[in-house]
């Protein structure tokens, strides 16, 4: 009786405190979005690849890298979550980890598309975030509201661009309706 009263007060002991191999492997997970940035920027400094970050409304390009940065720390969190889940099948995993490689890659390759592509390429990353997003709440709750930030973002770059490309294009351009006319001679 002695022996199994001491065994019980001995593992209730040890698990009373946080977990902290889980905040290790979840501070990884956090950490890693991030270093693989940082990755691709070295490879793209080396090949001479810039990337140009989504800056609207005047701001400069390093607060647009912040943002970034800003959207790409919870998404890692979010793998981290959706990892620990014990519920099979759906392979959020592997959604999440392509719109996450999907918008590492982006700001790279965004310098060389036009305007048109450029916001077809994000709307494309704002579908396949939403298919991960909700792919990965239905593991885990808090890891679907973790993405959140990221889906408004982009989603927001989406929809400026769109619009900015629907006000520049032939059928809706005002800019190119409002030209004078010349006489004709």
């Amino acid at each position: 009786m002695a022996t199994i009263a001491a065994d019980t007060f001995h593992t209730s002991a040890t698990h009373s405190g946080p977990d902290v191999a889980r905040l290790a492997r979840l501070g990884l997970m956090t950490v890693l979005p991030l270093a693989a940035l940082g990755g691709a920027n070295f490879i793209g400094e080396a090949t001479g690849f810039t990337p140009l970050f989504f800056s609207p409304a005047g701001m400069q390009g390093w607060m647009g890298a912040v943002a970034h940065l800003v959207v790409l720390a919870p998404l890692g969190l979010a793998l981290g979550l959706s990892m620990e889940s014990s519920r099979a099948g759906n392979h959020a995993e592997l959604w999440l980890v392509a719109f996450i490689a999907g918008l590492i890659a982006f700001p790279f390759f965004a310098p060389l598309l036009d305007a048109f592509a450029l916001a077809l390429v994000m709307t494309s990353l704002v579908l396949l975030g939403m298919a991960a997003g909700l792919r990965v709440a239905r593991r885990s709750s808090l890891a679907g509201w973790l993405m959140a930030p990221a889906l408004i973002w982009i989603g927001f770059g989406s929809a400026l661009g769109l619009a900015m490309t629907a006000a520049f294009s032939p059928p809706f351009a005002l800019v190119n309706a409002q030209q004078p006319v010349l006489p004709a001679s």
